[in-house]
């Protein structure tokens, strides 16, 4: 099931975001069960699942997220999938976490979990896929960060030579993508972000740690989001200018996890979901009790 959304989004007005006709869901659930067939994946896209149509993207594709658990819990973790439009291994974990989360709601417990399988829909429906979005912007470089005007467009052109993947775009949060998980992130008010792409096979931590914004947060809480990369064995590999890790973990204060599969092989999904699914529990049940502020 999938309903259109009045709230919470109303800043995205300007987007477009107004009440959608029931058909905008169906062929939002169509798209998405037959790319799912087409790679021959055993996973609900639809069934059961109170999908919610939050924003558009470029090329007018509903932008969605579900909610699942407790709605005013203190436990809130915000995961984003399918960033990169050609990373459809993420796809299929985030489809298979919506379909574990609404069988398992006894065990969900006391936590809220809000899951966007698909950021990317203009890049991942693509004849040929791509990265980046249909105005060609990496959305993982579009976030304005304090280093974004500084270093993001010398970063692409020296570092990466103008490479069209990794294009940040000429302003920061200019694509709409961007702004729907800035607005999950301001809405739900996450203590953890979980971001899964691949294929980099690691667990890169962005936020709060003993040796990165110690002036920022307290101490304390500091202690809980180290003790959440710990138990995720998690490492921190830096930050790029307008990334989500840098937007949230570094400047927000919000624990950024990225998990990055082994691979963007279809074939390979489920296993990935097999191999990962405990730790993406882990990280759902891990409660930061300190506040950031």
């Amino acid at each position: 099931m999938v309903s259109a959304a009045t709230t919470p989004f109303a800043r995205l007005v300007l987007l477009g975001v107004l009440c959608v006709r029931a058909h905008a869901f169906q062929d939002w659930c169509q798209a998405a069960d037959k790319a799912v067939r087409s790679m021959h994946w055993d996973v609900d896209v639809c069934k059961g699942i109170d999908w919610v149509g939050a924003a558009l993207s470029v090329e007018n594709r509903r932008l969605v997220y579900a909610e699942f658990g407790q709605k005013d819990s203190p436990n809130t973790t915000l995961i984003l999938a399918t960033v990169h439009g050609d990373e459809v291994t993420p796809f299929f974990v985030a489809l298979k976490l919506t379909n574990w989360l609404r069988d398992h709601k006894k065990e969900i417990g006391q936590t809220r979990v809000i899951v966007a399988p698909l950021v990317n829909p203009d890049g991942f429906y693509r004849p040929r896929r791509t990265r980046m979005n249909a105005r060609g912007v990496d959305i993982n470089r579009n976030f304005k960060t304090h280093d974004w005007e500084l270093l993001a467009l010398r970063t692409w052109r020296e570092k990466y030579r103008q490479d069209p993947r990794r294009f940040p775009g000429y302003t920061p949060r200019s694509e709409p993508e961007t702004l729907f998980q800035e607005e999950l992130i301001k809405q739900f008010k996450p203590q953890k972000i979980l971001a899964i792409h691949s294929p980099l096979n690691m667990l890169d931590y962005d936020g709060p740690s003993e040796h990165l914004t110690l002036s920022q947060f307290p101490k304390d809480y500091r202690k809980q989001c180290e003790r959440l990369k710990t138990s995720l064995r998690a490492k921190s590999t830096g930050y790029f200018p307008g990334s989500l890790g840098n937007y949230s973990g570094r400047e927000l204060g919000i624990p950024t996890l990225t998990l990055e599969l082994p691979s963007a092989d279809a074939k390979q999904a489920m296993r990935y979901w097999l191999l990962f699914q405990k730790g993406i529990k882990t990280m759902i049940d891990f409660h930061i009790l300190e506040s950031r502020s």
